[in-house]
């Protein structure tokens, strides 16, 4: 893999990681919005936190990463998800 392909890819990792610190909760706890943005996203150095507060939902129910990606709350499944952000670059793919 390039370069740019790997950053995307740790990229993503990290933020799997920081959902996970969440969704390996119990439901009743990962289900806790409040308490997931305040312990465990806000403080994280991954979490853009002022672009999440700026959406105006609070709790925030979708949480901007400074990467590309960030967490959303899937209510049925009560669990945190990655979703993209950010553009990728395709170009950036041949330049590797």
């Amino acid at each position: 893999m390039g370069t740019y392909l790997d950053d995307l890819w740790n990229d993503l990792e990290q933020t799997w990681d920081l959902a996970m610190k969440v969704n390996d909760l119990s439901e009743e706890e990962r289900s806790d919005v409040t308490a997931a943005w305040t312990n465990v996203f806000k403080p994280s150095e991954l979490v853009d936190a002022s672009r999440t507060e700026s959406e105006g939902e609070a709790p925030p129910q979708k949480v901007f990463c400074t990467n590309i990606y960030g967490l959303q709350y899937n209510t049925e499944t009560k669990y945190w998800v990655p979703f993209r952000h950010g553009d990728i670059d395709l170009a950036k793919f041949t330049e590797d």
